[in-house]
């Protein structure tokens, strides 16, 4: 039955461990046990039948004086025979996930020689399993002062980014002479961008909603109380919101590619047809992460992964193959670059050169970050974690705002036509106040 009480402290233990360390037991410095629930399975079996062993052989020929409680396994952990009156502690065990080792588990021992009842349970023994969730109070302050000032970074970035790609899209808007195949893929992509950072806001307004634990086939589950479906549509849509963002990086490397081989652009619907690629894709690899984590992990706001599941693979998957394609655009194109650098019969149009300088720093900085976020291991410090927390905050959020200034802001068609806007305004305006003027001038 303690099994019950111990997916209740999973709960809480899931929000300290996102914060402050991913943990495995693998390395010593990391004190958080994770393991997979078929392996939790087998190693509590086992710890049931040392525990009996112990029982038959180790405590059965000891002598105690006075009253005792009897030795019992609590369904988690073996309890030696215990002094009425007294409290024992052990270090909490090492085959429960998510359990702090460093902790200590304790179990009273009443006057009577029996162990303490739980009121709101209906079990002969209750274990206290919340010390295996204590962390250092020091570590835990300064990580929540880096959470608040990460939290300030990320709404900064994104307010920052909305606003600019608000504008960016306004002039590829309002300009005609902008509206061509090439622009027209980058407004998709402000587009994108913006639709990423505000679901990352609506997302922060949905709470996890509340837990019930239970025991299914001896492993404590947790399930959700009350409706769901607000929080996993509002995750389902992030979802499509990142696979978007780097399908859209991955149409602007395509679309460069086949500017400076000259393939496919001289069709007028193969623009069109990248489009449809770019919002069509990652619907398609949605649907299926959405029908996998209805069907086999239905579990709170789906914003979670289990590690023995890998199902976020889903959505990783294609993003990542889309980074390998582009760096081997990035590396094609950068050949033919200075392949025509140095052939002094060839040149590269001026109206490409500056998306391919805009593209080519695109394409490795998310590229590289993105491969370097699925690879890191979930077993990391506290000090290792919290960098890797700024590093990830500051380009997700600001991400928008260098895609508006690379391809809206110090693009030369957009710098020229905004400019002529201004003369032409300020000309208007210069005129208007001179035929004041006169009239003022004539009537006197």
């Amino acid at each position: 039955m303690n099994l019950i009480w111990i997916a209740v402290v999973v709960v809480f233990s899931n929000f300290i461990i996102s914060t402050d360390g991913r943990g495995c037991f693998v390395d010593p410095k990391i004190q958080v046990v994770r393991i997979p629930n078929e392996q939790q399975w087998i190693l509590l079996r086992e710890a049931k039948r040392n525990c009996t062993y112990d029982q038959l052989t180790k405590w059965t020929n000891t002598s105690h004086k006075g009253l005792m409680c009897d030795s019992t396994f609590d369904d988690v952990m073996c309890w030696p025979p215990t002094a009425a009156g007294k409290t024992a502690a052990q270090y909490c065990p090492s085959y429960i996930s998510n359990f702090n080792v460093t902790g200590r588990a304790t179990r009273h021992c009443r006057k009577d020689g029996t162990w303490y009842k739980h009121p709101d349970i209906n079990v002969t023994g209750w274990t206290n399993f919340t010390g295996c969730l204590n962390r250092p109070k020091g570590n835990l302050l300064k990580t929540f002062t880096h959470l608040e000032i990460i939290y300030g970074i990320v709404t900064t970035g994104y307010c920052l980014s909305f606003g600019c790609l608000s504008i960016a899209v306004a002039i590829m808007l309002i300009f005609r002479k902008l509206r061509c195949p090439r622009n027209t893929i980058h407004l998709n992509m402000f587009l994108c961008f913006m639709l990423r950072a505000v679901i990352c806001f609506v997302k922060d307004l949905y709470t996890v909603p509340e837990g019930r634990s239970h025991v299914e086939g001896g492993t404590a589950k947790l399930s959700t109380v009350g409706t769901t479906w607000p929080c996993k549509l509002v995750h389902s849509v992030f979802n499509y919101a990142i696979l978007a963002s780097y399908t859209w990086i991955f149409v602007e490397g395509a679309y460069l590619h086949s500017l400076i081989f000259k393939t496919m652009t001289e069709s007028k619907k193969f623009h069109r047809y990248l489009i449809v690629f770019g919002w069509g894709f990652p619907v398609l690899c949605i649907v299926p992460w959405v029908v996998v984590r209805k069907t086999l992990e239905d579990t709170l706001c789906w914003s979670t992964h289990s590690p023995e599941h890998k199902f976020d693979w889903i959505i990783r998957g294609p993003i990542v193959v889309s980074v390998v394609v582009n760096f081997i655009f990035f590396i094609n194109i950068l050949r033919t670059i200075f392949s025509k650098v140095n052939d002094s019969t060839k040149h590269i149009p001026h109206r490409h050169r500056r998306m391919i300088r805009s593209t080519l720093i695109l394409i490795p900085l998310f590229g590289v970050y993105y491969v370097i976020s699925v690879t890191m291991p979930d077993c990391m410090d506290d000090r290792t974690e919290i960098v890797w927390l700024y590093v990830e905050s500051i380009i997700n959020s600001f991400q928008g705002f260098l895609v508006a200034v690379l391809f809206c802001f110090t693009n030369a068609e957009v710098k020229k036509e905004v400019h002529k806007a201004l003369v032409s305004r300020s000309s208007k305006k210069l005129l208007h106040e001179s035929e004041k003027l006169n009239k003022k001038r004539r009537s006197n």
